[in-house]
């Protein structure tokens, strides 16, 4: 499944949301607990400035563990997050 979360990023860095969404819906539903595939969905929302979706992802792949909270805070994927007052939170809760 993280063959489908990658094509939907590459359908997103190109514009393609209608693709990259339909390739994310299939990954997140055949792996609904994968830390590594909510967080590249989080990033697939991100790059179409989808910061509700983004948020919500992010949370979902925190809980389920990832935990590199170094990258999350420099990817570029989420830049439409990163001055959201939600997103420094979601990142104050996880360090602690």
């Amino acid at each position: 499944m993280r063959a489908r979360v990658l094509l939907s990023t590459h359908h997103a860095v190109f514009g393609d949301e209608p693709a990259a969404n339909r390739e994310l819906q299939i990954a997140v539903a055949l792996r609904p607990n994968d830390s590594n595939i909510l967080y590249n969905a989080a990033c697939t929302y991100g790059l179409f400035q989808n910061k509700e979706k983004a948020l919500e992802m992010l949370r979902k792949a925190i809980a389920a563990g990832y935990h590199n909270f170094d990258w999350i805070t420099r990817d570029s994927d989420l830049a439409c997050l990163h001055d959201e007052a939600e997103f420094k939170r979601i990142i104050e809760e996880g360090q602690h």
